[in-house]
């Protein structure tokens, strides 16, 4: 409903009014009483259905205020139906439309963002002069009228107090712009609540000052907007938490500043206007053009306070931007000073490049190793076109980065611990060069040994471990398979340990054939072997006999033909276990009832009597 509200209540407004036009106009006041206290129970359904399903207070009072208001027209109609016109009768039908309006008036009052008052003590008599401005315009359209339009005091008492809450609903329409919300909402939210805020406020405003200026058939036709700011409100409380993005919030935040500081004075120039030409006393004139003029000159003080310490606070803040440039110079131009003798005296290829990536100056080290030659040297040349990409970046700071110059046919394979220092505002870069070739081929080396099998090249128990960690989380399912060679200590006794190891490396061949890419392959030690693949229990049982048929083959061996048999304990992943030790756990026994009981065969860990 939220999202089509805007044509719901266009094509409410125009066959509400054009049937009000068409009908006579005892029968169209009828009309519009009918329409109000429809709208106004359709209202109350919604709040209770879909807007107050929180059970905070204010959305208690909104309820209430609904409900008031239908129970207003609902005993209001039936007054007029029964004929009741006694005065005290009458004070008491129109008591639900004050508890609506009192509801309505706590309900905005919380929306506030009253800590802003604190902050800001120019919104404080930003408030008082739209106070003043409601309450003269008040006065002139509602108040004065009342003694003579009322006929006991007690009901120009319930008359007084509902045009005053009349007013405060106006002022907070107006403070809703000076002052924000409480809590950041949608723009959607926002509008929706001014919107039900304006209608309710300036409905009222009118529909009072015209039955008290006797236009009493006029003013009833002005009854179907009241559901209306219900409806708005409602789309508030259930577009209020949407998300908001910050270029719609910066909007908002433009919209506010902007009428913070022009609201005030359109209201002055606008009652100043009405005041004018309205016929009111002179002393009433002058004492509103006094108190009016008063709280604008009084703000026009504060603002201007406000302004200068504003001024002053900016012109502190620039003297000392400028003190802190100036620091930031001299610091600046000390370090080229100390990067100058570091340049001339670090020991490794320090060079000057600019952005068009031609070299301007070397060190003793860089002209040393040639980068001082024109045209560079081929190794020169193609550590350079290395290099490009990297100050192409156009970062203004480097972290040293390993820079690797594949091998060609005349030179060999180079790594280069690089760094770049960038000079701010010139267009240069210092570029230093440190030949990291050895460290790093040995530290390669002592790394792919860590995680490697030496024997068959196939990661080792560590690797696995480690990469099964870190691929489990991510899976749904999958198996790993725990492969032991049967009768592999019979051919290392017969043929000897050379044998043994061309038989283990040939196994290992066979085994990563079988395996994608995705799939993790390791030598555990000895004769047992490591799989795990990405494969439910119906594809992994599939996969096994295939490894039963590859292993069962005959291993050609020097001049032996060797026949060997695996058997395989199965586990699967999450059913057997959630991590890798659980998983080798389960796949080992598995693996030791079938090579227990008959091998050269699987067996899935569930299936182990226990």
């Amino acid at each position: 409903m939220v999202q089509n509200i805007y044509p719901i209540v266009a094509f409410y407004l125009v066959i509400t009014y054009i049937l009000l036009w068409l009908l006579p106009q005892d029968l169209s006041l009828q009309l519009s009483a009918v329409i109000s206290l429809s709208g106004s129970f359709m209202i109350f359904l919604f709040s209770r259905s879909t807007a107050f399903k929180q059970p905070s207070l204010p959305y208690k009072w909104l309820s209430i205020a609904f409900f008031s208001y239908f129970l207003g027209d609902f005993l209001n109609m039936i007054g007029r139906f029964f004929q009741w016109n006694d005065v005290n009768l009458n004070v008491l039908l129109d008591l639900p439309y004050t508890i609506h309006l009192t509801m309505m008036v706590l309900f905005f009052f919380r929306q506030l963002d009253l800590t802003l008052f604190k902050k800001q003590k120019l919104l404080i008599l930003d408030s008082l002069t739209l106070f003043a401005v409601s309450m003269i315009a008040g006065y002139i359209a509602i108040f004065r009228f009342v003694p003579s339009y009322t006929r006991t005091t007690l009901e120009q008492i319930s008359w007084t107090f509902y045009a005053f809450l009349t007013i405060l609903l106006t002022l907070f329409f107006f403070l809703l712009y000076a002052s924000g919300l409480r809590r950041n909402v949608s723009r959607s939210g926002f509008i929706f609540l001014v919107l039900g805020t304006f209608i309710l406020g300036m409905t009222n405003f009118v529909f009072y000052t015209l039955l008290l200026n006797g236009e009493p058939q006029i003013s009833g036709l002005l009854l179907p907007l009241y559901p209306l700011s219900g409806l708005f409100l409602i789309a508030f409380l259930n577009t209020r938490t949407l998300p908001i993005s910050r270029e719609e919030q910066a909007n908002l935040i433009r919209v506010e500043t902007l009428t913070r500081s022009l609201l005030v004075y359109i209201l002055l120039s606008a009652l100043i206007l009405y005041i004018t030409f309205f016929p009111v006393s002179r002393t009433f004139f002058l004492l509103s053009i006094g108190i009016t003029f008063l709280l604008f000159l009084t703000r026009q003080l504060f603002s201007y306070r406000e302004n200068l310490r504003l001024l002053q606070e900016t012109t502190a803040l620039q003297t000392n931007l400028e003190d802190i440039v100036h620091q930031k110079t001299e610091l600046l131009q000390l370090r080229e000073k100390e990067l100058t003798s570091l340049f001339l005296s670090y020991p490794e290829i320090v060079f000057e490049i600019d952005d068009m990536y031609q070299i301007r100056s070397v060190n003793p080290a860089a002209a040393e190793a040639g980068w001082n030659d024109l045209p560079l040297g081929p190794s020169q040349r193609r550590q350079l076109d290395r290099l490009i990409p990297l100050l192409q970046q156009k970062q203004s700071t480097y972290p040293a980065h390993l820079l690797h110059v594949p091998a060609t046919d005349e030179h060999p394979e180079t790594f280069l611990n690089t760094t770049i220092i960038d000079i701010p505002h010139q267009q240069r870069y210092f570029v230093v060069l440190a030949d990291v070739t050895e460290d790093y081929q040995q530290e390669v080396w002592l790394e792919r040994m860590g995680y490697h099998d030496s024997l068959t090249r196939l990661p080792n128990r560590r690797y696995f471990e480690e990469q099964l960690y870190l691929t489990l989380p991510t899976l749904d399912y999958g198996s790993l398979l725990f492969i032991d060679l049967d009768g592999f200590k019979q051919i290392n006794d017969t043929y000897g340990h050379d044998v043994g190891d061309l038989l283990l490396q040939e196994t290992a061949t066979r085994l990563q054939s079988m395996t994608t890419p995705t799939d993790l392959v390791a030598r555990l030690g000895g004769d047992e072997f490591l799989i795990f693949i990405q494969a439910s229990a119906s594809e992994t049982r599939q996969f096994a006999e295939h490894v039963l048929e590859i292993l069962n083959y005959p291993f050609y061996i020097n001049t032996y033909m060797l026949h060997i048999t695996p058997s395989i304990g199965i586990s699967l992943y999450p059913e057997d276990g959630k991590s890798s030790e659980q998983l080798l756990i389960r796949a080992d026994e598995a693996m030791y009832q079938i090579k227990k009981n008959e091998k050269n065969n699987y067996m899935f860990a569930v299936h182990i009597k226990r």
